[in-house]
């Protein structure tokens, strides 16, 4: 447990550096977003499913459930939130993903692999599963009115996803030339992956007295509510130990970065986005070791 809270903070300081870095040197953040997703992370989906010695059907089930109706639990939540709070138009829309949807894949991951090692990234990857379902399909619905579950299938870490499940299932060896690729690309990938973090980092809503509230009210539902939503439907769908504490971390994790980008796609409010994304990560650095604390 010391190790794994250990290369937590870790991660947190390569976030807060990059912060730093970004604001003495800027750096291309979209670049590093664009290598980070569609090449080292699914290097490490493909290599650490690959390894497993036979297909976790059970938990890939499992945790993609649990993170899709964990999600849908939270979301519903937020439609109540914003109608007391009389949210309307763009930010109401705003509030309920930015609420909703959380890093399941540049801070999730990592987190649970600190956590539980390999075994942690597989289960956090089966849970970011159902959180794309709910990202493609609740929330493009949330800025449109309508769903595009399909694009689920076009995102680089389900195809890798599925070539790793491909591999097992058919009993491809990997050979070790390219296993030890894939390691040396694997310590890099969640390094990288902190700088994304760390780079989008927006700390204005500070300033922005209009937004503090409802920034704060986003950010409570979800660093707080949202893992104890996903405790409840862990125990209700009988996960087991391990399995549990990857849906509360994962549902724990500050909001995406892909809130701001639907955000600013669907024509939402991304200066809003940006200050509850901000203000989850930096609070994410207290949160989330509790609850390493508490899952142990």
């Amino acid at each position: 447990m010391g190790e794994a809270l250990q290369n937590v903070f870790s991660m947190f300081l390569i976030m807060m550096a990059s912060y730093v870095l970004m604001k003495k040197s800027p750096y291309p953040v979209e670049v590093i977003n664009t290598l980070v997703f569609h090449f080292f992370l699914p290097v490490t989906t493909f290599s650490s499913i690959a390894r497993l010695q036979k297909i976790p059907a059970g938990d890939l089930l499992l945790l993609a459930v649990a993170g899709f109706v964990t999600l849908c639990a939270v979301y519903l939540f937020c439609i109540v939130i914003a109608g007391l709070s009389g949210l309307k138009g763009p930010f109401r829309k705003t509030f309920l993903l930015g609420a909703s949807y959380g890093n399941h894949v540049f801070l999730g991951v990592p987190v649970c692999y600190a956590f539980l090692g390999d075994q942690g990234t597989v289960l956090a990857l089966f849970f970011a599963l159902g959180g794309y379902l709910f990202l493609y399909g609740v929330g493009t619905y949330i800025m449109t009115g309508r769903t595009t579950p399909a694009a689920v299938f076009k995102n680089p870490l389900i195809l890798a996803m599925v070539a790793g499940i491909l591999c097992v299932a058919l009993s491809i060896p990997i050979p070790s030339l390219l296993s030890h690729t894939f390691s040396l690309m694997n310590t890099a990938t969640f390094p990288l992956s902190m700088m994304v973090v760390g780079g989008g980092l927006k700390l204005r809503f500070f300033v922005d007295v209009s937004r503090i509230v409802p920034t704060l009210s986003a950010s409570g539902i979800k660093l707080i509510l949202s893992p104890l939503i996903a405790w409840a439907i862990c125990l209700a769908l009988g996960l087991t130990r391990d399995q549990l504490a990857v849906c509360v971390l994962q549902a724990a994790m500050p909001t995406a970065v892909l809130v701001t980008i639907f955000s600013v796609r669907y024509d939402a409010d991304p200066v809003f986005s940006n200050a509850i994304v901000s203000l989850t990560t930096l609070a994410g650095v207290g949160t989330i070791p509790i609850l390493f604390f508490l899952l142990k």
